[in-house]
């Protein structure tokens, strides 16, 4: 169980990296952290590893980790050891598209938000990459994918929000809002709107689905049904 959130001072920006998309059989091929500065709007401490496994990556063509490099890692258990500790002083974990972040990741002991869902960018819709996130703030991108680039990315978005005269930690605390998990009852026809609404499309359920602030769905465009 995580504690209530009155305030935040430090916020832990997450990302991971898997050798495939399926928690059941898939795992976390390696984690990278860093504790960010809410106040200041600036990185603290940082830290990122491989996780020892056996060598297998189906994903190695997008996060470009070779197979062989896994059974030579660090252990697993040091390697959340050192997650812990970094992330000691955070309220609170970011991560972009963190609904697939903490399927692969251990009980850290805080509220996750998600950056691409929760957090209210200005002059941007919910959803979208953390590629185009940067470019949209103004912000160069020369490399992305594995996970000290993406969260360095993350960083470096949070510090330019703060660059344009916003103060982080309302924002932080309005995306903390309630949420539960709601599966979309449009029509077919009415996709498009959906997607662009934040939804996710699940093939083998054939639902839309999004998990999202409570008063937020009750102003979509369309017919939602909440979900446990």
């Amino acid at each position: 169980m995580t504690e209530p959130v009155n305030g935040i001072r430090y916020a832990c920006l997450l990302d991971t990296e898997t050798n495939g998309l399926d928690p059941s059989r898939d795992r976390t091929i390696e984690v990278a952290v860093t504790l960010f500065d809410v106040k200041h709007a600036q990185p603290v401490a940082s830290f990122a590893s491989l996780i020892r496994g056996e060598a297998k990556n189906e994903a190695q063509p997008t996060n470009g980790i070779p197979a062989e490099m896994l059974p030579e890692a660090r252990e697993s258990e040091r390697v959340w050891s050192a997650v812990r500790w970094i992330m000691e002083p955070a309220q609170i974990i970011i991560a972009h598209n963190s609904e697939f972040d903490r399927q692969f990741t251990p009980d850290l002991g805080r509220p996750w938000v998600c950056s691409e869902n929760d957090i209210v960018w200005p002059g941007r819709v919910r959803g979208g990459s953390l590629v185009h996130l940067a470019l949209s703030l103004g912000l160069g991108v020369s490399h992305a994918h594995r996970a000290m680039s993406d969260v360095d990315i993350l960083s470096r978005c949070l510090t330019r929000l703060a660059e344009m005269g916003h103060e982080l930690e309302p924002i932080l605390l309005y995306a903390m809002r309630p949420k539960a998990m709601f599966h979309s009852l449009a029509p077919y026809d009415a996709k498009d709107t959906v997607k662009a609404a934040g939804f996710r499309w699940d093939p083998d359920k054939k639902i839309w689905w999004r998990r999202m602030a409570i008063e937020d769905a009750e102003k979509l465009p369309f017919r939602v049904r909440a979900v446990s």
